[in-house]
This record gives structure tokens, sequence and C-alpha cells, in this order.
């Protein structure tokens, strides 16, 4: 269970509460308020995730670039 991913869920401005609020376990029932340093770790935690993502679209780009500027192969064959 320790490399079970953390699940996040962030809420703005519910109609009950006005305020910024982190949530974080391991699962959708295990749901808890973050404490004003768990929701350092856990911003920081997603914004290298969110990094991560744009690294990897970035490389997708590249890589569909490529492929778009290969020529068709003759007759369809490979």
């Amino acid at each position: 269970m320790k490399n079970t991913p953390l699940i996040y869920l962030l809420t703005l401005n519910s109609p009950s509460q006005r305020a910024l609020r982190l949530w974080t376990g391991r699962s959708v029932h295990q749901l808890r308020h973050c404490s004003a340093k768990q929701i350092g770790s856990a911003l920081a935690e997603m914004q290298k995730n969110v990094d991560d993502l744009q690294k990897h679209m970035r490389t997708l780009k590249q890589v569909k670039e490529q492929l778009a500027s290969v020529p068709p192969a003759a007759g369809g064959r490979l």
C-alpha cells in the first residue's frame, strides 16, 4: 500500500465554505483535510507532476512533427 499514489482534491469557493481547501488520501473514501505543512508538500508534488506532464507533451509534439515530415512509403509498402 505504500506505493499507492495519493489522491488530491482541491475545493474552491464551495457554497458552504468560502475558502480554498485541499484534501488528500490514499483513496476517495479516505480523503482528509490537509494541514498547512501537507498543503505545501502536496502543491510541490502536484507542480512536479505538471512539469513532468509538460515535458512529456513536448516530447510527443516533437515526435509528431518528425513523423509528419517523413514522406509516405512508395506504394503504401513498408
